[in-house]
């Protein structure tokens, strides 16, 4: 079942064109590695699907629903959430109370967690591996743990479909192969994702599909190994050229 639909999505902003006329479906329990260079329109595209954007034309579809003009939290209580590039917890608060912000704001309705939102909370950080950290302020936390704060506070929003930004950025080989893992324990989970990856050092081992972006235009988009091979894609990456032009 197709979870995700963009039709014709375009965003420009003045006279810059961020993204232009893009196509692309995620079904359930899929995991598909958004690609590109610097500047390709990744982040631009995550911020129109969770309502921070609104596209300049086109629609997008969440469940057969269009949440094209649908507000950021009506947008992640229908399903959706995301982590950003950058890590933004509430410094001072507990890495607990940082996940049960996310699941209060998830549920729409309460203020206040009852015992069983608390031990969800518990469990999600025992999933993302911070558990011991649960009432160290955020602030103090390392990057990695940061980022696993990240995570499952996105995750307490019980989401369908996850968007992880450059989740294992900067990450040491140790950390990215924990990243793996923690993503196919998500996946466990029954939520879909889709990965900004730039260094494509977790979306090539985790990602049933690649869709590649450049300049704000899909370029490729197919299984990794073959987007990988695309002509386009190694010239937006690497700047090398078509073995024609350069036998000329």
């Amino acid at each position: 079942m197709i979870l995700l639909q963009l039709k014709s999505l375009n965003k420009t902003f003045n006279n810059f064109c961020a993204l232009s006329d893009i196509d692309f479906s995620l079904s359930e329990g899929e995991i598909v590695g958004l690609v590109g260079p610097n500047g390709a329109g990744k982040t631009t595209l995550f911020n129109l699907i969770c309502g921070r954007y609104r596209p300049s034309s086109g629609n997008i579809l969440f469940k057969g629903i269009d949440i094209t003009n649908l507000k950021p939290h009506e947008i992640c209580r229908l399903g959706i959430s995301r982590t950003f590039q950058s890590s933004r917890p509430f410094p001072r608060m507990s890495a607990m109370q940082n996940v049960l912000v996310g699941h209060i704001f998830g549920k729409g309705f309460s203020l206040h967690a009852c015992p069983e939102d608390r031990q969800m909370a518990k469990e999600l950080l025992e999933i993302v591996g911070i558990a011991h950290k649960a009432d160290t302020p955020a602030g103090q936390l390392t990057l990695s743990e940061q980022r696993r704060l990240d995570l499952a506070r996105a995750l307490a929003t019980r989401p369908k479909l996850l968007l992880l930004d450059e989740v294992a950025a900067g990450f040491s080989p140790v950390l990215v192969k924990q990243a793996i893992q923690l993503v196919n324990r998500v996946r466990e989970r029954g939520v879909s994702l889709l990965i900004i990856d730039h260094f494509l050092n977790l979306s090539l081992k985790v990602s049933d599909r690649l869709l590649a972006l450049d300049h704000g235009e899909k370029i490729a988009e197919g299984p990794p190994h073959m987007v990988m091979r695309n002509r386009d894609v190694l010239q937006a990456y690497l700047g090398l050229r078509h073995q024609d032009e350069e036998d000329d």
